[in-house]
Formats: structure tokens, sequence, C-alpha cells
């Protein structure tokens, strides 16, 4: 009873070793910082393109209503309302459905740039630890 118990397994497999690998160490406060920037990148629907792209839909209706609805003015002079109407919608829908999508433009401009500030500071890390050929 006093030898000690020993229990041996054995089985076909062969463990493999990890492949030696780069690596960059990184103070925690920098990482710290990284993952706020990280968090604070909102990737929002942007709203302005899908709005944009609906008023220009709506715009293109108009237009075609306009032209199926002929002369703004009947045969005795006066002005008919439907056309006139359905162009107001053509130009007003026309004008702001482009001032949508160029908001749209500016936010996704404004959306790279958060993403682009973390990639910024990730380089700066790389740089530090550039290897001397």
């Amino acid at each position: 009873m006093s030898e000690d118990p020993s229990f041996k397994m054995s089985q076909d497999y062969e463990l493999v070793p990890p492949k030696k690998k780069r690596a960059y160490p990184i103070l925690v406060e920098e990482w710290e910082s990284l993952k706020r920037r990280i968090a604070a990148i909102d990737v929002d629907v942007n709203m302005y393109h899908t709005i944009g792209s609906l008023l220009l839909g709506v715009s293109g209706s108009a237009l075609l209503a306009a032209i199926s609805l002929g002369n703004l003015t009947a045969s005795d002079g006066k002005l008919q309302w439907t056309p006139a109407l359905c162009w107001l919608m053509f130009v007003a829908t026309l004008i702001c459905g482009a001032l949508a999508l160029f908001f749209g433009r500016d936010q996704r401009a404004a959306q790279k740039a958060k993403a682009g500030n973390v990639l910024e500071q990730m380089e700066l890390i790389e740089k530090r630890y550039v290897e001397e050929t």
C-alpha cells in the first residue's frame, strides 16, 4: 500500500506544437483606448440614402404623370391644377431627394472617418515594432 498509485493511459494522438508567430506587446492603456474607440463607432443605417431614393422615385412618378396629363392650360386659357401640381411635386421631390442623397454621402464619410481613427492608432502601434531589415 505504500506504492504510489499510477495510472497510465495511452491513445494514438500526436500533439502538434503551435507554430512560432509574431506578436505585438501592447500597453493596457492603449488596448483600453482602442476598445473605447471601437465601441464608439456607431454604424447607423443611413436613412438619408433610403429617403433620397424614395423621393427620387416619387419624383419620377410625378414626372410621368405630369407628362401624361398634358398641357398646363385648358382650351379656354385657364390653368389646370392637376398637371401644375404634378410638376410642382416633381420639382419639390427631385430637390429634396438630391439633398437627402448629398447628406447621406456626408454621413457615410463621417462614419468612415471614425473607423479610420481606430485604424490609424493600430498602425501607430505596428510602426513601433517594425522589423529592421
